[in-house]
């Protein structure tokens, strides 16, 4: 086992090919909550720190690939400073940016549905692979909320801008 947490293990499989998995105990979906992006960033680093990896897929244990960030966190945001939020929302930009610059090549498997952040983290991979029953969005835009993890960037680059703006 590369990394082990609540919300996320990364294991070995073959041939230098390491699983990200997501499968946040306790809960019925995956989502980026706080434990969930501390793991994400423990394991980037640690897949990054390893230099038997040759490739990585992520993957999700659940039937919900990733439903995005975990909105009832919002309200504890509201509370800081613009400063405070800025520096906040860097920093788990930072996460997506080192898995976009991993040195080796990322593949994400979409099982089910991936929306919002959860899609964002599949844009930030080098491949997608989607079941047919897989459902991707970004439905916090009908919230008038954008794409926090990059995803404006990231769609753009792999849908082209017209798509993008559409979705957007």
């Amino acid at each position: 086992m590369i990394y082990e947490g609540k919300a996320i293990t990364v294991k070995a499989l073959e041939s230098g090919i390491v699983e990200l998995n997501f499968d946040l105990k306790g809960e019925s979906v995956n989502k980026f909550n706080r434990l969930t992006l501390t793991e994400l960033r423990a394991a980037v680093d640690a897949i990054k720190a390893n230099d038997a990896v040759k490739g990585v897929v992520v993957t999700s244990a659940k039937d919900v690939f990733i439903v995005g960030a975990d909105i009832t966190e919002f309200v504890d945001n509201f509370k800081l400073s613009e400063e405070e939020l800025v520096a906040a929302n860097l920093e788990v930009n930072q996460i997506f940016n080192d898995f976009e610059d991993l040195d080796v090549p990322t593949v994400v498997a979409i099982n089910g549905i991936a929306l919002g952040g959860g899609f964002e983290m599949c844009l930030a991979a080098d491949d997608r692979v989607m079941a047919d029953s897989a459902k991707i969005g970004l439905p916090e835009v009908k919230l008038g909320i954008y794409p926090g993890f990059g995803g404006t960037v990231r769609l753009t680059r792999v849908a082209g801008a017209d798509n993008a703006i559409e979705w957007i």
